[in-house]
């Protein structure tokens, strides 16, 4: 035979033989895993609360929310008299965290004067340096 050939026959020979033996070396781990019926996970969650804890958001009271609204209404380039500001209401409805930056985003109802439509709007709150709360109208 040729030298190539046999060359070719014992490389093979070697590479299935050492492939063979490193996959009989290595222990094979067994999977322990079973599915949990729902009764049985709202039973654990009924039995020890804490186990699932519901993330607690921080949100500003709503006369806080509405001095942070105020505040960044005020500080606004597109208000033009800063005396004559509207009698502005701010009603906060659900908040959440905020995923685009610190602090929640709360949906508020606000009203621009007592007359006014309300208006749905998200506004952002986050706590300042100086512990009070800062608006971001979206």
């Amino acid at each position: 035979m040729n030298n190539a050939v046999l060359l070719a026959i014992t490389a093979g020979v070697g590479l299935a033989a050492g492939a063979g033996g490193t996959w009989l070396a290595i222990p094979h781990p067994t999977v322990e895993a079973r599915t949990i019926a729902k009764a049985e996970l709202t039973a654990a969650i009924a039995a020890d609360p804490s186990r699932c804890p519901l993330p607690v958001v921080e949100k500003p009271s709503e006369g806080e929310a509405l001095a942070a609204y105020q505040n960044a209404r005020s500080s606004s380039p597109l208000v033009w008299d800063r005396n004559d500001l509207p009698k502005i209401s701010l009603a906060l409805g659900q908040c959440d965290k905020n995923n685009n930056g610190p602090g929640v985003s709360c949906m508020t109802t606000v009203k621009m004067s007592p007359k006014a439509q309300p208006l749905n709007r998200v506004v952002g709150f986050a706590k300042a340096a100086n512990g009070g709360w800062v608006a971001t109208i979206f």
